[in-house]
């Protein structure tokens, strides 16, 4: 008996368990990377977006998967917005990380 059938059922339930999900709290964090959005807000720190799981992902999934964790993320900080190279559509990989910074409504 090989080993390869169980892995093949249980490969799925890796890779679901490397997603993220957003909640009502994260959905309302932006993503962006221009800098005039966040010039008057307060700034709380830095996230990282990255899963680990990048070299086996295609690009726009993995973009995808690190714009929603950088929304958590920003979210768990108590943040609005994430100023991240990751917004730009453009975004072929590399560097996941994130500020996060915190705007007033106004």
């Amino acid at each position: 008996m090989t080993m390869k059938p169980r892995f093949l059922i249980l490969l799925p339930a890796l890779l679901l368990g490397a997603c993220a999900y957003q909640t009502s709290r994260s959905s309302i964090v932006v993503v962006t990377n221009t800098q005039g959005v966040i010039e008057n807000c307060q700034k709380l720190g830095e996230v990282d977006g990255a899963s680990g799981f990048g070299s086996v992902v295609p690009v726009d999934k993995n973009r995808e998967m690190a714009l929603t964790r950088l929304k958590i993320r920003g979210a768990e900080m108590g943040g609005t917005h994430v100023f991240s190279d990751i917004a730009d559509v453009k975004w072929a990989g590399g560097k996941t990380t994130g500020t996060v910074y915190k705007c007033n409504p106004g």
